[in-house]
């Protein structure tokens, strides 16, 4: 279970991107305890498709729009055991556009919804010099789901999740050799290749860890 200050086995350090005051894109994170995100108001029904990967990210129905599944149960379980919340399984909710589905590691048949506003306004995000060997899996090598465990004192043992390079998220399908760059202003937003979105991630994390 989770302690207050304390990063558990089965909590999640999530990653995501979020415009800034300057409205530039930058990589924040925030952690979401196991005790948080298999709150008993937030369990839901489970639908068979999810089931199917570790990390799925469906359509919400609108354009454009996509929400996230993670079935921790996929992953190797760590070496704490915690036993399966008995709860009822409740009616399918309507998901909007980035919120978070998670199977706990515990338990492969049960599903929870942490809606985008419960994980950006609930959950605490963390300073870098708390998480540099995840700060530096999601930014440098774009680790997007690890159970990270750590065998010394250093580093934190949690499951981490970064959305930033997910099909939705900054890549897109590269420019042909005929298209153009869409102009400033227009709604879309500029075509990034892998090897452009490399170069810039970093400068995103660091503008991140300012506000």
């Amino acid at each position: 279970m989770s302690d207050e200050g304390r990063i558990a086995l089965d909590d999640l350090i999530l990653f995501f991107k979020r415009p800034d005051a300057g409205k530039n894109e930058v990589i924040v994170n925030r952690w979401i305890p196991h005790d948080f995100y298999t709150a008993e108001e937030r369990r839901v029904e489970v639908k068979p498709e999810w089931q199917d990967a570790v990390l799925s990210e469906p359509s919400t129905g609108a354009p454009g729009q996509h929400y996230y599944v993670a079935n921790l149960a996929r992953l190797t379980p760590p070496d704490e055991k915690r036993a399966a919340k008995q709860g009822q399984a409740k009616p399918r909710v309507e998901l909007g556009s980035e919120d978070l589905v998670v199977f706990p590691p515990e338990d492969p048949n049960s599903c929870y919804r942490v809606s985008r506003a419960d994980y950006e306004e609930k959950c605490k995000p963390l300073p870098p010099v708390e998480i540099p060997d995840l700060e530096f899996m999601a930014r440098e090598e774009g680790v997007v789901l690890a159970n990270v465990p750590k065998v010394t004192p250093q580093g934190c043992t949690c499951i981490l999740l970064s959305l930033v390079g997910l099909r939705s998220g900054t890549l897109k399908k590269p420019l042909g050799a005929d298209e153009k760059r869409p102009a400033k202003g227009d709604e879309e937003r500029p075509v990034l290749d892998k090897t452009e979105q490399a170069k810039h991630m970093h400068e995103r994390m660091r503008l991140g860890h300012k506000h």
